[in-house]
């Protein structure tokens, strides 16, 4: 009995037929892994895809922005108070009077007070009373001299010293007050006195005077020894009496 030759089996393909070389299976296998591939890549490119144009559709609403910016505005009264001067009068006191007119010699009357000594020198209250109806101002400091019995003039005016002027914002009927101090005429530089008979005043920011009678025996320096020597001093109106 003969040997027996066992015969390798032939390679199928993927439909069952007989293939004569195994050639063709590897490039069978090689197409198949490709498309698998491409299969399984295509829908992650596709989410790339969407990714991307999401992105790109986002960043476009986020690099604007939009601010509102308001701004706010203050308005600001001006601070008053209210002081009660002499006799229960009272006066306003502001630091500005806008709308309100300053006051004029004609709608005031003004008295020239006793005399209050001290060392030195003698002081008088010089008060301006609003007379007309509707209230008005007084800023700064009056113009003040002395006259004689003839109508002359007694040395210098009255020098201006004293506090920082604020306006004052004087009601119908009400006052407002200046400081007027006379040195003694005894006391050097003055060499020499007279007798003042009325004095002269100038509210603060007028051009019209007005005359009053002084105090009874009341002497001012007439001669002084330095030239240009003001032997009275002024102070600036006030809501009150000093």
């Amino acid at each position: 009995m003969g040997p027996t030759v066992l015969t390798p089996p032939v390679p199928t393909g993927e439909d069952g037929g007989v293939t004569t070389s195994r050639t063709p299976a590897r490039s069978a296998w090689s197409a198949r892994h490709r498309d698998g591939r491409a299969r399984a890549v295509a829908p992650l490119l596709a989410v790339g895809a969407l990714a991307v144009g999401l992105a790109a559709c986002g960043g476009s609403g986020s690099n604007s922005s939009t601010t509102s910016t308001t701004r706010a505005s203050t308005t600001t009264t001006p601070p008053s108070s209210t002081t009660t001067g002499p006799s229960g009068s009272s006066t306003t006191t502001t630091t500005a009077a806008a709308g309100t007119a300053a006051c004029r010699t004609s709608s005031l009357a003004l008295t020239f007070g006793s005399p209050n000594g001290s060392a030195g020198a003698v002081h008088y209250t010089l008060a301006f009373r609003n007379t007309g109806s509707t209230p008005c101002t007084l800023y700064g400091y009056p113009g003040v001299s002395f006259l004689d019995g003839s109508g002359s003039q007694i040395g210098q005016p009255a020098q201006r010293q004293g506090t920082t002027p604020t306006t004052v914002t004087i009601a119908p009927g009400s006052s407002a007050y200046s400081s007027v101090a006379v040195t003694d005429p005894g006391i050097p530089p003055c060499s020499g006195s007279a007798a003042a008979a009325q004095v002269l005043v100038f509210p603060p920011g007028e051009t019209h005077a007005a005359t009053l009678a002084t105090p009874s025996g009341m002497q001012v320096c007439s001669s002084p020894d330095t030239a240009g020597y003001r032997s009275s001093i002024v102070t600036p109106v006030s809501a009150t009496a000093l």
